[in-house]
């Protein structure tokens, strides 16, 4: 820590000062508050990161590291301070600023103020907008401070290959644990260049492209990655291992574009065996991802894998961190370079932009590549996962962003954030409008930053419908409706009745939605009718042309939901028959009979045309031999007998 007293004296009244969060933003009439990153408007927000040229000397059997960070900043306001964070385990050895403006020779070394994991750096002087400079900071020591899946730098064996790791994973707000770093999700870096040295008997993964590896004294080499897309600070990473390099192309949307996909595995002849073919289906899902939405975004570069035993997957730009190559886990991490990486949430509280979206692309890989009847498998879990969430918003609630565990909570962000997309893509039921709004969405905000509002915005847009109310309910809103159904046969109409109730009524008492019926005839038959229930409870009718054998509620699984559905008779009628006017097959059902006695078809005149004792229940009996024209049905059982009007229609 290196400081002047009087500096210090004057920072830590200015930080006790500005401790407070800034937020404020009003959602649908709701009142909400927006999180900020707590240093953002006192200091954060006056300049821009441009570009980061960070070296590192890292080992792969602990998290001691040694980095050098060269930063360009650009005002964006008039400043006159620069502050980072950086983990205060981190002792920072000198910091140098360089102006270009006044010459290549021209630095200053000035006095800061490390605490409290922020760094302070007085400038030389007030900085104006559009007037860039660059900071060095030499640093190092035990990086590994913060613990756990979330930890922002990690050194771990992995406990089926026993290959030692040193891998970063910085989402939300660890990036702070390995280098210094302004931690705002609007500030995209333009440009990376991430130096890496490491023994000669490893190697080093990083986003972009490897553009050398420098030999260096003492058995050790640098690999030199360079990336010059825009990059969410989080997404920035290092793998370092005794890993072999695995790479081939995969075709895009057009026969002659391709792109390099890069695979650092362990150095294992066992584990190229174990996962050669996994790994190759990358290639598929890249094309098929490119295919249904744009080209990979970060074509120029790479798609690549290093392998880290983390316990799942972290979708660092280009060269995502991994510890197996299941099918889901892969396109969920593939998913994210178009949902998260190069449309990044603009706000934590609105995660469901990355794992809503990635996690839904999983479903859509296995309709795709593995077919429905697998991506049904998929849908089914992921409802019985979100069924489990009776409560709680996928939209995260400001006071609760700052707890990782929330933020990324595998029922609500995850499996109910894509079924959040599921019931979108039912309710606009065309696939090539669903699909391109997507695309729409993508090409719009691509290289930067979206909310929810603003594919709500696009939503809206692209399909002519309104899907504000759906937002409500089902992004900003709790639980999920369970529905109990009543239904009968009236003659020639299907009567129902639907009452929904919600399992978190404070928060959202209906979910208004359209839901699918499948009516399943007596013969085998079935129709499929749509009906959309805006009220608590509501009636239905639909007119049938058969005997109706049961309903099948939601048949393809699009809601998620609790449902019972209840047959409830018509207890004023005895009898149950259909259709009617018929044209060949009536189908009859006598209530509360076993058999029918008696049942008789006779002219309005009262001459006898069909007649059979003893008879099935239910029966389907073949008029196709009458005549147009009006009949009476008489049917007798033990209890008594009863007469219909039916219709005869077309001729025999």
């Amino acid at each position: 820590m290196k400081y002047s007293t009087t500096y210090l004296i004057i920072f830590l009244a200015v930080v006790a000062a500005s401790g407070q969060k800034y937020h404020s933003c009003p959602f649908h009439g709701n009142e909400s508050r927006q999180y900020k990153n707590p240093l953002y408007d006192r200091w954060l927000s006056c300049y821009d990161v441009k570009f980061y040229d960070l070296l590192l000397s890292v080992s792969n059997e602990n998290t001691v590291i040694e980095g050098r960070a060269s930063i360009r900043i650009e005002p964006v306001t008039p400043m006159d301070t620069l502050v980072l964070e950086l983990q205060e385990a981190l002792e920072v050895s000198d910091v140098v600023l360089k102006d270009e403006i006044l010459g290549p020779d021209y630095f200053f070394h000035p006095d800061f103020l490390h605490d409290q994991d922020v760094i302070y750096i007085p400038l030389d002087r007030v900085r104006d907008t559009g007037e860039s400079f660059v900071v060095t900071i030499g640093y190092g020591g035990e990086a590994g401070q913060n613990r756990g899946f979330f930890a922002g730098i990690t050194s771990a064996t992995d406990p089926e290959f026993g290959f030692n790791v040193t891998y970063t994973l910085s989402e939300p707000l660890n990036a702070k644990d390995w280098f210094p770093v302004k931690q705002v999700l609007e500030d995209k870096i333009d440009s990376v260049w991430m130096r890496i040295e490491c023994g000669n008997h490893l190697m080093a993964a990083s986003n972009g492209l490897l553009v050398k590896i420098e030999q260096m004294e003492g058995m050790k080499h640098v690999f030199h990655w360079k990336t010059r897309y825009p990059i969410a600070y989080y997404l920035l990473s290092i793998a370092v291992a005794d890993y072999r390099d695995f790479s081939f192309h995969a075709p895009l949307r057009e026969d002659s574009d391709s792109v390099l996909v890069q695979n650092y595995i362990y150095d294992s002849d066992l584990v190229f065996l174990e996962y050669e073919k996994q790994i190759r289906d990358t290639g598929p899902m890249i094309t098929t991802f490119s295919e249904l939405l744009i080209n990979y975004p970060f074509s120029k570069e790479k798609y690549g894998h290093a392998m880290a035993p983390m316990g799942g997957g972290m979708e660092h730009q280009t060269m995502t961190t991994i510890h197996g190559f299941r099918f889901f886990l892969v396109a969920h991490e593939l998913a994210h370079q178009w949902f998260g990486d190069y449309v990044t949430c603009g706000n934590w509280q609105d995660i469901w932009i990355n794992e809503g979206f990635a996690s839904y692309m999983e479903y859509v890989a296995a309709q795709q590549l593995m077919g429905q009847e697998a991506a049904d498998g998929w849908m089914s879990n992921a409802m019985s996962i979100a069924l489990g969430e009776t409560a709680g918003s996928v939209f995260v609630p400001v006071d609760q962003v700052e707890d990782t565990y929330r933020l990324f909570d595998y029922g609500l962000s995850y499996k109910k954030g894509a079924i959040l997309l599921h019931m979108i893509r039912y309710r606009i039921d065309d696939d090539e409008l669903f699909f391109g709004i997507l695309r729409k969405y993508l090409t719009l905000f691509g290289d930067g930053l979206a909310t929810g509002a603003d594919f709500l915005e696009i939503l809206e847009g692209e399909s002519g419908m309104e899907f504000s109310c759906f937002f409500d309910q089902w992004y900003y809103g709790e639980g999920y409706p369970g529905f109990n159904l009543h239904w009968y046969q009236h003659d020639d109409s299907l009567q129902l009745r639907s009452e929904q109730s919600s399992t978190a009524p404070g928060v959202t008492p209906l979910f208004e939605t359209p839901f699918d019926i499948e009516i399943r005839y007596t013969g085998g038959a079935t129709e499929r009718v749509r009906f959309f229930q805006d009220e608590p409870v509501e009636e239905f009718s639909h007119p049938v042309s058969g005997l109706v054998e049961d309903i099948l509620f939601d048949p393809d699984n699009f809601l998620l939901k609790k449902v019972s559905v209840i047959h409830r008779e018509a207890a004023e009628r005895m009898i149950i028959y259909g259709p009617n006017p018929v044209t060949d097959r009536l189908h009859i059902r006598l209530r509360n009979a076993g058999q029918i006695d008696d049942i008789m078809i006779t002219s309005i005149s009262g001459q006898e045309v069909y007649r059979s004792s003893d008879a099935d229940n239910p029966l389907t009996v073949d008029l196709s031999f009458l005549s147009a024209g009006p009949y009476m049905l008489v049917l007798s059982d033990p209890s008594g007998t009863y007469m219909e009007r039916i219709v005869k229609i077309g001729d025999r």
